[in-house]
């Protein structure tokens, strides 16, 4: 997998949000007619963050919530045009290529769910390995741990390889993940991938949940779906493998989906059907 390093122009966004905008509910702002209507119909409440420049477009975090409170599903919502002048070399909406765009969570994500911010990084010409993953699409982390901390995981040297490859104990990864040991799949600011056992059931790629992990700590989920699927407008919904054990108690979610509204054209890839955790 390419470097992806976080753009620090993001980073001060992220964290410049205004306490009111992280904690106000503007669940009606740009929401599409059939998602208000879905949320409505089960009495939810949708909190969203901040938009972020993508292509032509804009793409945000959004959570929505039960009358309990508890989480119910957590996500993207991708407008149409951010589909739109993807281009490498367009510096106005798009970091270098292998580098990531911050799209922040709404505060109400981040004392619901065990996720701090997602990371989405947009490959023009996919990444290794060759044959596997070397076609366009998004990359899309659900990550655990503070954007310092994910700014602090060094690139992969013979001195750091003991952090990169000290796994989480069995039990706490799925055990139908696995990953390779040395360098491979190591990403500086971004932490050691895993993959499916079963990968060939995934090819040719289109959609897959990759797990990660860095000094011994699941660190993120991370749903990567390839351009093609995402504008052919299918909707998806699978539940993924989880582990046995979980470090952090919290409400984590089972199933990854992607969806599109025909009203207004946009995209929604999410996590759901969360489960309290001990």
């Amino acid at each position: 997998m390419p470097k992806k390093i976080i753009v620090l122009g993001s980073l001060f966004f992220l964290f410049s949000c205004s306490q009111d905008e992280m904690a106000n509910n503007d669940a009606q702002e740009s929401t599409s007619p059939a998602l208000t209507a879905k949320m409505s119909s089960k009495k939810l409440n949708v909190f969203k963050g901040p938009q972020v420049a993508l292509g032509y477009g804009k793409v945000r975090s959004w959570i929505s919530v039960d009358q309990n409170g508890f989480p119910n599903e957590i996500g993207l919502e991708i407008t149409p045009e951010a589909f739109k002048n993807l281009t490498a070399d367009n510096a106005k909406t798009l970091p270098p290529e292998g580098e990531t765009i911050v799209v922040p969570l709404q505060l109400k994500a981040k004392q619901l769910t065990p996720f701090d911010h997602i990371g989405l990084n947009w490959n023009p010409h996919g990444h290794e390995p060759e044959h596997v993953f070397d076609v366009p699409h998004f990359d899309i982390h659900f990550y655990m741990i503070s954007a310092e901390e994910q700014m602090a995981i060094p690139a992969w040297s013979p001195s750091t390889d003991a952090a990169f490859n000290n796994y989480p104990p069995i039990g706490y990864m799925p055990a139908d993940y696995f990953t390779p040991p040395g360098p491979a799949t190591a990403e500086a600011q971004m932490g050691k991938h895993w993959l499916p056992v079963n990968l060939g059931a995934y090819l040719p790629f289109s959609k897959i949940m990759i797990y990660g992990s860095y000094n011994g700590k699941l660190i993120f989920v991370e749903p990567m779906i390839t351009l093609d699927y995402l504008l052919s407008n299918t909707d998806f919904s699978m539940n993924y493998s989880q582990p046995e054990h979980f470090a952090k108690a919290g409400n984590y979610p089972t199933k990854y989906n992607i969806y599109h509204d025909a009203a207004t054209g946009n995209t929604y890839v999410t996590l759901s059907e969360f489960v309290a955790r001990n």
